[in-house]
């Protein structure tokens, strides 16, 4: 119970982290890729920006609703994927960060960050009882 409870929690963390992430995202996406990536936004790059707040945003929704539920399939479904989103976001912003040149205030902060999240998930569920 302790471990669902663990669980739990960084569903609630890391599915309001994509909510607030999100959100900006789908609204005015030109300040979070200036923040993120340390220049501005054309056209393309906004509607991209848009899409992956909407995705994020939804996730981050699916994470906050499956905290009441961690232990059935669904819920440990949606703690694989957003552990799966995570080390991924984790990856492709600490690429981006060390190998192209971008680089803006949050870039670094938020793949470390994605990193950490990943670990506290897998810790989380290699400990689930089943």
């Amino acid at each position: 119970m302790e471990n669902a409870m663990s669980l739990r929690l960084l569903l609630i963390l890391s599915g309001g982290l994509e909510i607030l992430a999100g959100l900006p995202a789908l609204i005015t996406p030109g300040p979070l890729l200036s923040l993120l990536l340390g220049g501005s936004a054309d056209q393309i790059a906004s509607v991209l920006a848009r899409l992956f707040g909407a995705g994020v945003f939804a996730l981050g929704l699916a994470c906050v609703k499956a905290r009441h539920d961690v232990a059935s399939p669904a819920g440990l479904a949606v703690s694989l994927g957003i552990t799966a989103y995570n080390f991924l976001a984790a990856v492709v912003l600490l690429w981006t960060a060390a190998a192209s040149g971008l680089g803006g205030l949050l870039l670094w902060g938020a793949g470390i960050g994605h990193a950490v999240l990943g670990l506290l998930f897998v810790s989380a569920l290699m400990t689930e009882e089943r």
